[in-house]
């Protein structure tokens, strides 16, 4: 049977990408072979969610020999009761100038790392896989060039191989690394080079955990004419109902999802692409991002930043409907002005002019799950007493204070009556506000 669909996945957020330590050690002991940090764990049981949750599922799995890759594995395997096979031949790409060429632990280690259910671990050890494809990355490293050289060759090899040992299979998934990702869906697609842009626009997006489908266009699954331009009319195979297997090389692919991270809770991260000169998930491509973070917002790292509330007055036409700003959407501020010198804001997808204006009354803001804390003063004749204030809102402080009082007595000071430590937050007083206008025309 002729493998249909083709998923390949990028392992989920390593641990060294966190911004701050301590950082694990790599369970393995190959150097930068790093596990995943927690969000990447959850990455990659939302990945397995999503892969359970479509019609055309994997029916092999496929990993690059590197901890993250079968971690990211782990959570997919168990959920469709299978088992990963390692193939190496989908492996990290190491740059020849790089200090120390990582070479993955052998399949021995990994399986004690991995022992899965009853003791039987999630890696396969059928005889059927090993060695995999043969193809195996340079232990000296690699160019780009060489990297796409590796994985045009690793197609043909691993495919014939796949449908010889599991002929009933039409569906796989292969977990493996940002830029092996992108060459392997380049040379499956039969892109001259890696960094080509696609024939649609763009580049293939690989984020962590981000999910590529290939679909075999179906003229090139049975019956294709051959080399000479003889069609397959009055071959015996197909007079049988059988189906002919068309030679790898003259298949075509196409690609159906791009960089999916649809099912990510926080979307996309850490995209990665040619057009960087530096190595995937690397210290350098973190302290690139960060510098490029840093240009776009003129902020350095480690500045101080100051949360700041202000009150927003939204235009209405129906003044018995109050205007709600979903809570999701940014606030964005133009320098860009009308002839009349308002400044335009934009919040979602709507555009105001606006102006900035002091805020009459009284406005507070108490963060979530904020603890209050309130000093009464008494007021001595002569003091000004002419500040607005919301006499509601105080009345609902104050029967929080005593039923909080009430409750906590007995207790020591600074203790709720669970005897856990009060958390004392913030309370703002907003002084600015906003007051914004549907764009007139100019």
């Amino acid at each position: 049977m002729t493998i249909k669909v083709i998923y390949i996945a990028r392992h989920g957020y390593r641990s060294n990408w966190l911004p701050h330590g301590p950082y694990p050690l790599p369970p393995t002991g190959v150097d930068s072979d790093v596990p995943l940090a927690d969000h990447g764990v959850n990455q990659a049981k939302e990945l397995g969610h999503y892969i359970l949750s479509i019609d055309n599922q994997p029916e092999l799995i496929f990993s690059s020999p590197f901890y993250r890759c079968i971690q990211t594995s782990e959570p997919i395997a168990k959920l469709l009761e299978l088992p990963v096979y390692l193939e190496k031949g989908v492996g990290e790409w190491y740059k020849p100038d790089r200090p120390t060429i990582p070479i993955p632990a052998d399949l021995e280690t990994l399986k004690k790392l991995f022992p899965g259910h009853d003791d039987r671990s999630i890696l396969s050890e059928s005889s059927e896989w090993v060695p995999g494809s043969g193809i195996i990355p340079s232990d000296q490293g690699e160019t780009a060039d060489e990297l796409y050289e590796r994985c045009k060759k690793f197609w043909p090899i691993f495919i014939k191989r796949v449908e010889e040992q599991f002929n009933q299979v039409e569906t796989i998934l292969i977990v493996t690394h940002a830029a092996s990702k992108i060459a392997l869906g380049m040379s499956l697609m039969g892109y001259s080079r890696y960094d080509d842009e696609l024939e649609e626009g763009g580049y293939i997006r690989s984020g962590s955990c981000s999910l590529d489908k290939y679909e075999l266009i179906k003229d090139y699954q049975v019956g294709m004419v051959d080399d000479e331009g003889d069609d397959d009319e009055g071959d015996e195979s197909l007079e049988n109902g059988e189906d002919r297997i068309v030679p790898f090389e003259k298949r075509r692919w196409r690609m159906t999802m791009n960089g999916n991270t649809e099912f990510l809770k926080k979307g996309e991260e850490m995209n990665w692409s040619f057009q960087s000169a530096v190595e995937a998930g690397s210290d350098a491509d973190i302290k690139q991002r960060q510098g490029n973070l840093n240009k776009k917002t003129g902020m350095s790292v480690g500045m101080e930043m100051e949360e700041l509330y202000i009150s927003l007055d939204i235009p209405s036409n129906n003044y018995r409907e109050k205007t709600v700003v979903n809570q999701r959407d940014s606030l964005q501020i133009s320098g860009l002005s009308n002839r009349e010198g308002l400044p335009l804001f934009k919040i979602g997808n709507e555009l105001y002019e606006g102006q900035w204006k002091k805020l009459v009354g009284t406005e507070l803001v108490f963060p979530q799950n904020a603890s209050l804390h309130r000093k009464v003063i008494e007021k001595e004749d002569g003091d000004d007493v002419n500040e607005e204030v919301d006499e509601d809102l105080v009345d609902k402080i104050l029967r929080e204070k005593q039923e909080a009082e009430g409750e906590g007595e007995g207790e020591g000071e600074g203790q709720d009556a669970s005897g856990n430590e009060e958390l004392k937050q913030k309370v703002y007083h907003v002084t600015d506000r906003i007051v914004l206008y549907n764009v007139r025309p100019m």
